[in-house]
C-alpha cells in the first residue's frame, strides 16, 4: 500500500454550550455542508472527519481533522471558512480551538 503525501493538517476542537447549540450546528451544516465541501474540495481540502470526545464528561466536545494538499491550498479555503463559521455557527455557543500542522507518520491497517 502507497503511504499518502504528508498533508497539512487542521485540528478544530469545538466546545458547544448547550445541546441545543450542537443540535443546531449539526442542522445547518446537514443542510449547508455540501455545498462548502464541494467549494472546499477545489481549492485542496483531501478530507476532514469528525469525532465526539468521549473521555469527557460532557458530550459537548468534539474534534475536526481537516487535511489538505498543501499549507496553501489551506490559505486558499481561508475565505471560504470564513463565511462557514458566520452561517453554521450563527446562533450557536460554541468555543473553538484551532491548531495547524503537518502529518508526521501515517498509518492505516492493511487487513481488508
Amino acid at each position: 500500500m502507497d503511504e499518502p503525501l504528508p498533508p497539512f493538517t487542521n485540528v478544530t476542537l469545538q466546545t458547544f454550550a448547550s445541546e441545543g447549540d450542537l443540535a443546531l450546528a449539526n442542522q445547518k451544516w446537514e443542510k449547508l455542508g455540501p455545498k462548502f465541501v464541494g467549494q472546499l474540495e477545489s481549492k485542496g481540502l483531501l478530507s476532514y472527519e469528525v469525532a465526539t470526545i468521549w473521555n469527557k464528561d460532557s458530550k459537548l466536545m468534539r474534534f475536526v481533522i481537516f487535511r489538505y494538499k498543501s499549507a496553501d491550498a489551506f490559505k486558499r479555503c481561508l475565505p471560504n471558512w470564513e463565511e462557514i463559521e458566520k452561517t453554521v455557527f450563527d446562533g450557536v455557543l460554541v468555543k473553538v480551538n484551532a491548531y495547524r500542522g503537518i502529518s508526521e507518520e501515517y498509518w492505516t491497517t492493511s487487513n481488508d
